[in-house]
């Protein structure tokens, strides 16, 4: 049965993309996320390498303009852009249709070396440490709960890279954070006292959003059976 769809998938693939082999240039919208997307990373990042080399298979080039996440989302949608990526599921709205996830991300625990965490749940957790989080993240449902529960100001930051300042500063005892994302600014900036070991709590799918423009169902048909036969290997 494996096979068989396996063989459906890649049928679909190779079909679709007879269609565009050669001739398409898919040119996305790409927001400054080390480790995941960054125009200075080699091969431009975890995620982005990834996306670039499923649709080669299928005779699609990327191309990557690099901006910051709120100028990548508006600017995504006009003609001459695709759509954008990395996408946080959540985040993305009704312009936009969602493919498969390309890559994960995670949302985990990260604490200071010197602090003992002892907690069986969130609500214990958030009850007895101060937690910082980014103020204007969407989190999985029951984080954001606890957020809102337990909402201090002064523990929300502008973006990931004051919350990795103020966790090695001792401002908060853990931070609600991307691990990667987190060590990558810790050893960029050379901050200390952070905890290698993190306690992950969700994995969540980044897509690619596509403009909802002519042609988008076509593309993330595509990009979907590629994705399928990827994961079918």
């Amino acid at each position: 049965m494996r096979l068989i769809r396996f063989l459906s998938y890649w049928f679909f693939a190779i079909s679709l993309a007879a269609t565009t082999a050669g001739a398409e240039t898919w040119k996305i919208a790409s927001p400054e996320w080390p480790p995941y997307a960054g125009a200075q990373l080699p091969e431009n990042g975890r995620a982005i390498e990834k996306l670039r080399t499923i649709l080669r298979n299928a005779g699609v080039t990327l191309v990557v303009e690099f901006m910051p996440w709120s100028r990548a989302q508006s600017i995504a949608a006009s003609a001459d852009y695709v759509g954008y990526f990395p996408a946080r599921e959540q985040d993305v709205c009704e312009e936009f249709a969602t493919t498969h996830p390309v890559i994960f991300s995670k949302v985990g625990v990260i604490k200071r070396e010197e602090t003992t965490l002892e907690w069986s749940g969130l609500d214990v957790l958030f009850e007895n440490y101060r937690i910082g989080f980014v103020a204007s993240h969407v989190y999985p449902p029951e984080i954001q709960r606890q957020i809102y529960r337990h909402y201090q100001p002064e523990d929300g930051t502008e973006n990931e890279e004051d919350l990795a300042r103020i966790l090695s500063a001792g401002r908060v005892e853990a931070a609600l954070m991307d691990p990667e994302v987190l060590f990558h600014i810790a050893d960029r900036l050379s901050l200390n006292g952070i905890d290698p070991d993190p306690r992950i709590l969700e994995q969540l799918p980044l897509v690619l959003a596509l403009f909802k423009s002519e042609g988008y169902e076509r593309r993330m048909n595509l990009l979907n059976a590629l994705l399928n036969e990827a994961s079918a290997q």
